[in-house]
């Protein structure tokens, strides 16, 4: 429903586009599975780095039938939702610090101005632009070991409007 509200199409095609999603890749309908089912045990999910949000009301999704367990009541979207953006809050956070302390002790004349979801925003002089721009995609990308790789885009500009890929 949500999808076919979002792009304007109906139901049928938004459960078209769906089921081609999962077929494609079925890694994600088994980790979101797997998700469900764990938090249903624990009663609560964890984080990438551990931090915990208790969740109740998920159902006995092991014996669902395959159409039900493709529309997720708000627990279960919680559940699958909290893994994703808290591990990826986890991640970026670990990767402001270790930015933060390489600028504290090196010799770039940049500074950590803000954080927005997955985003940094720095002011740097524009003489060490190519050594932030080498040590913001290094450490964010190699922040912690996963089986698939962080992409990490970098943009420059005079303002935040005037940003163009590096």
């Amino acid at each position: 429903y949500g999808l076919a509200k979002s792009l304007q199409i109906s139901k049928d095609e938004a459960g078209k586009f769906i089921d081609a999603y999962f077929a494609k890749y079925p890694g994600v309908q088994e980790f979101m599975s797997e998700t469900i089912i764990n938090c249903r045990r624990d009663e609560m999910v964890s984080t990438l780095l551990g931090r915990r949000r208790v969740i109740k009301g998920v159902r006995d999704f092991a014996n669902l039938d395959a159409n039900k367990k493709k529309n997720l009541i708000e627990p279960e979207r919680m559940a699958v939702n909290t893994v994703i953006q808290g591990s990826a809050a986890d991640l970026i956070k670990l990767a402001m610090i270790n930015i933060y302390r390489i600028l504290q002790n090196g010799s770039l004349r940049a500074k950590m101005l803000l954080q927005i979801h997955d985003e940094l925003v720095f002011e740097v002089h524009a003489e060490d632009r190519e050594q932030l721009v080498d040590l913001v995609r290094h450490e964010m990308s190699q922040v912690w070991k996963l089986a698939v790789p962080l992409k990490v885009d970098v943009k420059t500009g005079k303002n935040w409007a005037e940003c163009e890929p590096v």
